[in-house]
């Protein structure tokens, strides 16, 4: 079926497939299965955001060995490593990606386990594809002696109305099907492409080193009819082949997460280039409502302001931040990044801004300190990332600076919430409780972070209407009592 012949509605292709297989019972036959296993999956995050689909799990924004000995002795079977690299250079992010795969190697063969690798990425397709999974799929033959057969491309990410059809991957909104590479994101200045197909945009990001006819396809045909159907296509791959995965559900993903168990049962080895649903999936992570106003306010701090830091420039970000400031309940500190571009200028604007934001929170008030809207980029890719670093630096100095414990902290855009947690709150490790709203994670803080026992609400720059920013901080304030 070709899905770019008319369909623009979800329903209009929905109602063209078959129904989809009864996953009854589906997500808890995955979790036994990998029970059994005994081995460890582990998720390399490019960016903080990705922990917005399960629950219960560590988070680690550091991989030396030690804090890999106590992710890989805790009882749960999956953990999350935040690399963050789609805020850093390809350089960088080969290094990162190599190293955790090696210190990784090395803790599972003293320990005596297995570990599968999910590099997690954006759900409109931004990040260092081929570049991460190459890094991964060359050490683990490197370690192991044995080659990838395949690497599952699953950009699908329901929460926030991102699925996939006839191999085309698509933003959902309000039941219309908007191909990705027709989208803001896709004209992102790093991280760009032309093309919504999957097939074709791994021949894009290739560079032609793989053809769109080489990549393996599992349709939405075959995985209505269950399990066996996908595990026999996965059964074919071989040499790393990669393989384009069509998913409209949870209930389409539990099936495709259940035939690649078989799968592996029969020998066969893949790694993931996936956005958030399939994790949950395949982990076998269970539902969970999203959390109560309780677990959003740190006990003991309840006089106390919180923080919103937004860092994101793109135009949902941008709506979303308009609509907090109409609310009467919160202070808004603009930073002016011109004046923070400048040396003599950034010091002075962020002496002004955390003066500010050290009042306003000691006196029980909300705050949002933003970076001003107006977008400086230039067309060399190097000089964006050196703009977008300064101005992340900027907010993380300020997050560094402050002097009250607030009441909770919200960080929006992956590279602004991944450098107030790592650099500004100086997290090693840190508790996911769960989700706030569809798609938008919440950490707790450990006992080393700047701030312990806070927690931490991980909102992505692409997710929510635009209400959803505002209506987090209602949700913390209305139900306060």
């Amino acid at each position: 079926m070709n899905v770019n012949a008319g369909y623009t509605s979800l329903l209009a292709l929905q109602a063209e497939l078959p129904p989809e297989w009864d996953s009854k019972g589906l997500r808890q036959e995955i979790r036994r299965i990998n029970d059994a296993r005994g081995r460890k999956i582990i998720v390399l995050d490019d960016d903080p955001t990705g922990v917005q689909t399960v629950h219960d799990i560590d988070v680690l924004t550091q991989w030396d060995e030690a804090l890999l000995r106590e992710a890989f002795d805790s009882p749960e079977t999956l953990f999350y490593i935040l690399t963050n690299t789609r805020g850093l250079d390809a350089q960088t992010a080969e290094r990162i990606n190599r190293e955790i795969a090696r210190n990784v190697q090395a803790v599972a063969t003293e320990k005596g386990k297995s570990f599968t690798f999910v590099s997690r990425s954006d759900s409109m397709l931004r990040g260092y594809y081929p570049l991460e999974t190459d890094v991964l799929a060359e050490e683990g033959s490197r370690q192991s002696g044995r080659s990838y057969d395949g690497h599952l491309i699953i950009p699908a990410f329901f929460e926030a109305g991102r699925v996939t059809g006839g191999n085309t991957h698509y933003m959902v909104e309000d039941d219309t099907l908007i191909p990705v590479h027709e989208s803001e994101f896709a004209k992102d200045k790093v991280f760009g492409y032309e093309n919504g197909d999957l097939a074709a945009w791994v021949e894009e990001k290739t560079e032609g080193r793989i053809h769109a006819s080489e990549c393996l396809v599992i349709s939405l045909e075959q995985i209505r009819k269950g399990p066996d159907a996908v595990q026999e296509v996965l059964l074919q791959a071989k040499d790393n082949v990669p393989i384009i995965v069509n998913v409209l559900s949870y209930a389409d993903m539990d099936v495709v997460s259940l035939g690649l168990l078989k799968a592996e049962e029969q020998g066969k080895m893949f790694i993931f280039r996936t956005a958030a649903s399939f994790v949950k999936s395949y982990a076998g992570i269970s539902d969970q409502e999203y959390l109560p106003k309780e677990r959003l306010i740190a006990s003991g701090q309840e006089g106390h302001g919180g923080i919103v830091v937004v860092g994101s420039y793109v135009q949902k970000t941008t709506k979303q931040l308009e609509q907090l400031l109409t609310y009467p309940e919160i202070v808004g500190l603009e930073i002016d990044v011109e004046r923070v571009l400048d040396s003599e200028g950034y010091t002075q604007e962020l002496s002004r801004v955390i003066a500010e934001a050290n009042t306003q929170l000691a006196a029980g008030n909300n705050v949002v300190v933003y970076s001003s809207r107006k977008l400086i980029a230039v067309d060399n890719k190097a000089d964006n990332f050196k703009i977008s670093q300064t101005v992340s630096g900027a907010l993380v100095e300020i997050v560094q600076s402050l002097e009250t414990v607030p009441k909770f902290i919200i960080a929006k855009g992956g590279i602004t919430s991944s450098d107030v947690a790592t650099k500004g709150l100086a997290i090693r490790k840190a508790r996911v409780l769960g989700q706030v709203a569809a798609g938008i994670p919440v950490w707790l803080t450990g006992n080393e972070a700047k701030f312990s026992g806070i927690p931490y609400i991980v909102f992505p720059g692409n997710v929510g209407g635009e209400r959803t920013l505002l209506e987090t901080v209602e949700k913390i304030e209305n139900e306060q009592g």
